[in-house]
């Protein structure tokens, strides 16, 4: 069994529980002879990290915390262009850390934007209507923890801390590659960390 040790980056609550579970699934997925060893995600504001010396001071201090083969950076892109954004972020983690291969993602509007693309895999999870089906294009909704919330069954909204990870076990992973194409970068970013593990761990 080969093993890859991964750490992350990620702005919010949510992702710190929910990133771990998504990465683990995705890994397998591509390569179920690598065992994903995943450290807790360092939750850093994308505002800082934005700015401009943020990345480069959270990805030192992750490396110092949590000593990996990759370091994750996802973040979510709100109203700005990943087209544009992701690829100075991601010149950015090169330049500051050559040692490490560093995967920027940017997932379009938000992470939750990734669980309407393949809605109905998530129906009747979580309190999530049991009819729920997926919009026609997922990562055009500005605020997709609202569209969630709004089918939500009795009382109570969507909660990133109580439902993102639980929402990202059950995710058909397939069908959210076929309608994101943020999701579609990710998963090219754990093809590239999965083909780092070797038959035998590297000491890090």
């Amino acid at each position: 069994m080969s093993v890859v040790h991964i750490a992350s980056i990620v702005e919010g609550d949510g992702e710190v529980e929910a990133l771990p579970v998504l990465i683990r699934r995705v890994v397998t997925e591509i390569d179920p002879g690598v065992t994903p060893l995943i450290a807790r995600p360092f939750r850093h504001p994308a505002g800082r990290v934005q700015k401009s010396g943020g990345l480069e001071r959270a990805l030192s201090a992750v490396a110092e915390r949590s000593p990996a083969h990759a370091i994750v950076v996802l973040m979510d892109c709100d109203d700005d262009c990943p087209k544009e954004l992701g690829p100075q972020m991601a010149l950015r983690a090169k330049q500051a850390r050559p040692d490490l291969l560093t995967a920027v993602v940017l997932a379009h509007r938000e992470y939750e934007s990734w669980f309407l693309a393949a809605a109905e895999s998530l129906a009747g999870k979580r309190r999530l209507a049991p009819d729920l089906v997926a919009p026609a294009t997922p990562e055009n909704i500005r605020d997709a923890k609202g569209w969630l919330s709004q089918h939500i069954q009795g009382a109570g909204r969507y909660s990133p801390t109580q439902d993102q990870a639980a929402l990202s076990q059950w995710l058909d992973l397939n069908r959210t590659r076929e309608k994101s194409r943020s999701f579609r970068k990710f998963w090219k970013e754990m093809e590239a960390i999965a083909q780092m593990a070797g038959p035998n761990e590297r000491q890090v």
